[in-house]
């Protein structure tokens, strides 16, 4: 059975940050604070390039990362941009196209976006509730990793369902960047950042034509 692929890439129009949970070891008597301003890169989502470029050291090379976007960042976004439409799909009564990007789009990866990890990102500095619960009171500092606006990722797709149509897809998407949004901080959380356009959609459809009047599931 064939399917449909897309390759999608969104641009940015707000700036986008990241909050990865890491597991980087404390120094010996390094308070929270020191921990934090040392180790806020590894709250960076990155992949690997499969590419070799200079290390800190003479002579030394190292693997270059590519810094990304989950593949759920924007499977969810995609499904909750769906919900947030309401909108009805025609000929299914008052079925709506949430059970359909759940369950109807395969990820076939993350989104890559096209910055360098080690000199495009900047720490963000923002006051935290220290537990993590909004009007605890205690605040601490925490920086995070953000790009600017204007930034590119790109990521592939299947689409499994074939209801699901390059017009709705592109709908979907367009309220995804709009009003849910990725990363720390978005809209959906009811934060600014992380907001997004379509900048460009290749649908590959692979279908079989079907004869006109023959169910394709018998």
């Amino acid at each position: 059975m064939e399917f449909t692929s897309i390759s999608a890439t969104i641009q940015g129009l707000a700036a986008y940050t990241q909050s990865h949970k890491h597991d980087e070891p404390k120094l010996e008597g390094e308070n929270a604070d020191d921990y934090d301003r040392r180790t806020w890169r590894s709250k960076m989502n990155t992949q690997p390039t499969g590419r070799q470029k200079p290390g800190p050291k003479d002579g030394e090379m190292v693997p270059e990362l590519a810094m990304i976007i989950p593949a759920f960042g924007i499977h969810d976004a995609l499904v909750k941009a769906a919900q947030h439409s309401q909108l009805k799909i025609v000929g299914q009564r008052y079925a709506t196209w949430t059970a359909k990007f759940k369950s109807g789009i395969g990820m076939m990866g993350p989104a890559v976006i096209n910055v360098d990890p080690d000199s495009i990102v900047i720490p963000t500095v923002l006051s935290m509730n220290a537990d993590g619960k909004r009007g605890s009171g205690a605040r601490v500092t925490r920086r995070f990793p953000q790009i600017p606006p204007g930034w590119l990722a790109t990521f592939e797709a299947m689409i499994l369902d074939p209801v699901i149509t390059e017009k709705i897809f592109r709908l979907m998407l367009e309220r995804a960047g709009l009003y849910i949004g990725v990363g720390q901080y978005r809209p959906e959380v009811g934060g600014s950042n992380g907001r997004f356009r379509v900048h460009d959609v290749v649908w590959t459809d692979k279908r079989e034509l079907v004869p006109y009047g023959i169910n394709a599931a018998a």
